[in-house]
């Protein structure tokens, strides 16, 4: 029974029927649907051919309302056909019509002609954080888009303006700085809202309202050309070491030496200053083992512990900065040899004597046969001993070898022992008798 009677009062408190807005020269704009107040907004340009029709039905009646609906007065409007339409429409008032067994719905009419907005002396406005904001100032003329909703709450209609202008942007797979067209919709007062810097010199453009521009009377303002300021800089590093195949690949870092080349990418010119510094930390201690001034640097890395290389880029006015920076590793030295290799046997599969080492920072290493001949000798750790002395294989057997170096540690590391030579005796090729 309460479901049934419900139905029934749904029924006939019915939504009345949508109007239309028309006018003889301009299309009007409806710049807001407030639904829960079953409230459109309308701008139109002039309103002397400005009408608003509605289906005509028995017992229908217009009002308008300056601020309450309460408080509304009675229109008379023609009839043409099935519709009813009400002409000598005013800026500033709500309209509606009341049917017998419908909830109204309401229109609000501004002359969009009588609250155009206007500016002069556009410019960036100082503040203390050009670095990241920038704020626009100038001369405006903002008339309030007000309305009032039918139970007289009054409102306002908040005007959108495009700020445009140029800037860069960083693109990761390229690393560099390409041009960028930035426009951003400000909804409200425009010098009430920050922007990003841009990172090249650039005029700023302002247009509005975004009313304006539906009725094509839109205005348009302009900075001068403003210098920038706000930096943007990444640090590049590229590693120009060899990285060998016998590297001690345990344990955390890089193996020293390691020669790295940093590069600076920025907003040039605005960015027209670079500082590097590197930082060592080893056993709880911090030191400063660099500075240099450049654009981008070399570096070799040879002792041990976790560096930190920071990039200061600042602007050529002196009022920004910013700093990126990376951590390189240096990991602990190693050494080890193998007791055993087969040159000649089996190609490309341990043919050759080849120590495991990381970090090593100075080297030096012999091979001898039983009676203390040199066989090999080599300075580089990545390089290995090919089983041959005068490009002939030496025979199977015993070997030694010594091995002296210098780690990224500081310390020296030797390393003595013996390598076997396997090799089948049916093996057909140049060898050492």
């Amino acid at each position: 029974m309460i479901a049934a009677t419900l139905g029934m009062m749904f029924c006939t408190l019915a939504l009345s029927a949508q109007y239309t807005v028309t006018d003889g020269r301009e299309t009007p704009l409806l710049a807001l649907d407030d639904t829960p107040n079953r409230l459109q907004v309308y701008l139109v340009h002039g309103v002397e051919n400005v009408s608003i029709s509605h289906a005509s039905t028995p017992g229908l009646r217009w009002y308008r309302y300056k601020a309450k609906a309460l408080e509304s007065e009675t229109l008379e409007a023609s009839q043409e056909g099935a519709v009813s339409i009400l002409r000598g429409i005013e800026d500033g008032y709500g309209y509606f019509v009341e049917e017998p067994g419908t909830l109204p719905r309401y229109i609000w009419i501004i002359d969009y002609a009588k609250h155009t907005f206007s500016i002069q002396n556009l410019r960036v406005a100082d503040n203390d954080n050009p670095c990241d904001e920038l704020w626009l100032e100038g001369t405006a003329e903002m008339p309030t888009l007000a309305y009032y909703t039918p139970n007289g709450l009054m409102r306002e209609l908040p005007r959108s303006f495009d700020i445009t202008y140029n800037t860069l942007e960083y693109g990761e797979e390229s690393k560099r700085f390409s041009p960028k067209i930035i426009t951003r919709t400000i909804v409200g007062n425009p010098f009430n809202t920050p922007l990003t810097p841009p990172l090249c010199d650039t005029e700023i453009t302002l247009k509005g309202d975004l009313f304006a521009q539906h009725f094509n009377v839109e205005k348009t303002a302009a900075t001068d050309a403003y210098q920038a300021v706000a930096v943007s800089a990444r640090l590049d590093t590229v590693s120009t070491s060899f990285a060998a195949s016998n590297i001690y690949g345990n344990g955390s870092g890089e193996s020293a030496p390691v020669d790295i080349h940093f590069e600076a990418i920025a907003n040039e010119p605005v960015t027209a200053f670079y500082k590097w510094t590197i930082t060592h930390r080893r056993d709880g201690m911090q030191n400063i083992i660099l500075s240099y001034t450049g654009r981008s640097m070399d570096y070799t890395f040879r002792d041990e512990g976790v560096f930190v290389a920071t990039l200061e880029a600042g602007d050529r006015a002196g009022k920004c900065s910013i700093t990126d920076s990376v951590t390189i590793e240096i990991g602990t030295p190693y050494l080890s040899a193998p007791n055993t290799f087969s040159p000649g046997s089996s190609p490309g599969v341990n043919d050759e004597f080849r120590i495991t080492y990381k970090s090593l920072v100075d080297f030096k290493g012999w091979i001898f046969n039983r009676w203390g001949t040199e066989m090999f000798h080599w300075t580089d750790p990545a390089a290995g001993w090919d089983g041959k002395k005068d490009g002939k294989y030496a025979p199977p057997g015993v070997y030694f070898y010594v091995i002296e170096a210098k780690g990224s540690d500081g310390k020296n590391h030797s390393l003595k022992g013996h390598i076997n030579i396997i090799r089948p005796k049916n093996a057909q090729d140049n060898r050492i008798e």
